[in-house]
């Protein structure tokens, strides 16, 4: 090989290793603040970019040298078989965009990130020495040291970045608090193993994570994060048993006392004076996401719901019973545990896959160990051989870890990446020789590899393309919202617009620019002052109006199965009654297709009650039995959303001016009066309580009417506002 062929081979070496070095630095601390959302998003973007960079210049190398080296480990086949039933989820899933690409449904659960993990852990399982996986796992370690200072500062009310969404005690830059909490407990027997064999100033950093560690799980205190430090505690105790001979028994005092802490707090559960927990995670139980999963399986048992599609299933298969909760106006995107996700969105092969991907891995890594003689060496060529099987049981017992929190919590980007490289860090470290081959440049195996590389750059850069410009059309997207929240419509509409002309397939997109659309309806026919309007002002109430519906409707287009693109539709057409001469058969039509997906949430329910009290409305005297009908499907509507949420003050309003429409006086103030109790600083109820005592009727006005509620559960300034619900302990849809 030539000298110029040789720095060459060089080069793409250097960048290959080193992209994955840095991916494992960056990951949990990389965020940006220039997206709506900071974390997942940006994370996934950084992944991708460096891990496809890091693919392209092992394909070169390869192309470039004529051969390469590669294990020929089982566990391949299962990582590749579970690849190949995320694609076909994603191809049968019920919104494949959202599946393939993730944001904004869930980022870590989407194909896009599947397919990136899957690539890291072939090049990590394949290419990387073991210098290679000790330098990027001690990369990894301080970054997370890192963000356990981060993490900390912000519990105790130290905000150190300057962004309005990180002045908040929940926010850091891996994720939730328990995120933050898991990964600690996941990297815990690692930290201990390399705490003990590590030397100079990098024993004294991995002693200081120790410390900091045991002082986060202290602040954050969930029994959860406990229990998966016992199992982290007592995994490596038993090795330390089985392996006695390797270690110096001073050492189990130190797994030893992080068990016994955890079991104190997890039995005892007492308060440090002057620690208190700072801050409360709200997720789903493990029975109602097991009871999401199982309907889910029975419709759709073999691949599941799709990638990322948790949010879905969660909104069309939660209890009545959830409704009645202070978080009933809340979509869950992701379940209690990874492990039940897998099982919704994938189906059961996807699940039965993932499942066999641990143990096969837990399995084959402890009998590696095991069947090795157990002895410390000081000296000698052995020494190195040894210091790996060190690390070897630091990597499982920190893989096994992570496989018990996938049942017990959910994931994201930093998880996720931290569980695929310990099991690419597995598989090299326990491989006891590589296989090599050689590129003949006559041979059939030589083209079919020219071919599969020569599809993977089309295929690996086309998606960065693709990827790049979903990130700019977010960056713009994200512009467009602090443009409008600081008033200035007409720049953020411009924004969103470019935003929905980069990426075309984002049903949010859409949905946000035709309530914006909307708005600007609105305010150009305020603006109006003459009751006729000239030529210019025809076209431009026009565009408007035509812009809203399209806009709306190429929502429901993209996503039909997103029950907040036919709610936002409903509302659309709510707020065009005298524009369409359809909007009310619209508006309820929308309501309906919502309800189909959507079949618990009290809001949509009372929104088409007062869809059908406002169509009663506008009736004439003529019109009596069709505006008795409708007046009775709204008195229908409202008792079911108040039947799914007691406490809903709006549908308690409504109801009230549809007893009043329907001459039920004493039914109307004793709605109005419940109103009146769970919002006393309401100056208007009291009026329309009077008014109706005295004989007069609840006027409709500006004043007194609630606007309408947005599709987002939000409200606006005149609406009654939703009364402060308490949180039930007996309440078994969610935990804290």
């Amino acid at each position: 090989m030539s000298n110029q062929l040789s720095f060459s081979v060089k080069v793409f070496d250097w960048i290959m290793r080193y992209s994955i070095f840095a991916l494992m630095f960056l990951m949990p601390i990389f965020f940006l603040p220039w997206t709506s959302e900071v974390l997942d998003f940006n994370k996934q973007t950084l992944m991708v970019a460096l891990v496809f960079i890091s693919f392209f210049c092992w394909m070169i190398k390869v192309l470039i040298t004529g051969k390469f080296e590669i294990n020929l480990n089982k566990i391949h086949i299962i990582v590749a078989v579970f690849l190949l039933l995320s694609l076909l989820s994603t191809i049968f899933s019920i919104y494949r965009n959202g599946s393939f690409w993730g944001w904004p449904q869930s980022t870590a659960g989407s194909l896009l990130t599947l397919l990136c993990l899957s690539i890291l852990y072939f090049l990590i399982s394949n290419i990387f020495s073991k210098k290679d996986i000790y330098i990027s796992i001690i990369a990894f370690f301080i970054s997370a040291f890192v963000a356990q200072i981060i993490g900390i500062l912000q519990l105790f009310n130290i905000f150190i970045f300057p962004f309005n969404f990180a002045k908040t005690t929940s926010f850091n830059t891996v994720g939730t608090v328990g995120s933050l909490g898991f990964l600690l407990a996941i990297l815990l027997p690692l930290t201990i193993i390399l705490t003990i064999f590590l030397k100079k100033w990098l024993k004294v950093l991995f002693g200081v994570i120790l410390a900091l560690s045991i002082f986060l799980f202290l602040i954050i205190d969930y029994p959860i994060i406990w229990w998966a430090v016992v199992a982290g505690s007592a995994i490596i105790i038993i090795f330390m048993i089985l392996m006695r001979n390797m270690f110096d028994g001073r050492w189990m005092s130190l797994p030893v006392f992080f068990l016994a802490i955890s079991l104190f707090f997890i039995f005892l559960n007492p308060q440090i004076p002057g620690i208190s927990q700072k801050a409360n995670e709200i997720f789903l139980s493990q029975s109602t996401t097991l009871k999401i999963a199982w309907e889910t399986i029975k419709e759709m048992p073999i691949f599941g719901s799709g990638i990322g599609t948790f949010a879905y299933d969660f909104a069309r298969f939660k209890e009545e019973n959830y409704s009645q909760s202070s978080l009933w106006n809340i979509t869950f995107n992701r379940g209690s545990s990874e492990i039940l996700n897998i099982l919704a969105t994938m189906g059961v092969l996807g699940f039965l896959a993932f499942l066999s991907l641990m143990v096969s891995t837990i399995i084959f890594s402890f009998k590696f160990l095991i069947t090795k003689k157990n002895t410390k060496i000081q000296t000698g060529t052995e020494y190195k051989d040894y210091l790996n099987r060190i690390l070897l049981l630091g990597f499982l017992g920190s893989f096994t870890v992570g496989c018990i929190v996938y049942f017990i919590y959910n994931s994201n980007i930093v998880l996720s990446v931290l569980f695929f490289f310990l099991l690419g860090s597995l598989i090299s470290l326990t491989t006891k020789e590589k296989y090599l081959y050689e590129l003949k440049p006559s041979s059939l195996t030589t083209l079919i590899i020219t071919f599969i590389f020569t599809s993977a750059f089309i295929f690996g850069f086309g998606l960065l393309i693709l990827d790049a410009q979903r990130y700019i059309a977010e960056v713009k997207y994200y512009n467009g919202l602090v443009k409008i929240n600081a008033n200035n419509l007409d720049e953020g509409t411009k924004q969103i617009e470019s935003a929905v002309a980069i990426n075309p397939s984002s049903d949010l997109y859409f949905r946000q620019l035709s309530q914006i659309y909307l708005l600007k309806l609105q305010n150009r026919i305020s603006e109006i002052k003459s009751d006729i309007l000239n030529d210019e002002e025809k076209r431009e109430i026009q565009s408007l109006l035509a812009n809203t519906v399209n806009a709306g409707k190429i929502a429901t287009n993209l996503n039909p199965k997103n029950s907040s693109n036919w709610s936002s539709m409903a509302y659309i057409y709510q707020n065009l009654y005298g524009f369409l001469t359809d909007a009310d058969d619209q508006t309820l039509s929308s309501y309906d297709e919502a309800i189909k997906l959507d079949p618990n949430n009290p809001y949509l329910y009372a929104q088409k009650g007062y869809a059908n009290f406002i169509s009663a409305y506008n009736l004439t005297s003529e019109q009596n039995n069709q505006k008795k009908e409708l007046l009775n499907n709204a008195k229908n509507q409202l008792e079911k959303a108040l039947q799914l949420n007691s406490n809903y003050s709006n549908a308690m309003y409504y109801l009230g001016l549809v007893y009043n429409a329907m001459g039920e006086k004493q039914k109307a103030i004793e709605e109005f009066t419940k109103v009146q109790q769970l919002n006393p600083d309401n100056k208007d109820i009291p009026k329309i309580i009077e008014a109706l005592k005295s004989g007069r009727a609840a006027q409709l006005s500006t004043e007194s009417v609630p606007d309408q509620e947005h599709p987002d559960g939000t409200f606006s300034e005149n609406t009654v506002k939703n009364p402060p619900e308490s949180k039930s302990e007996s309440d078994s849809n969610m935990k804290e």
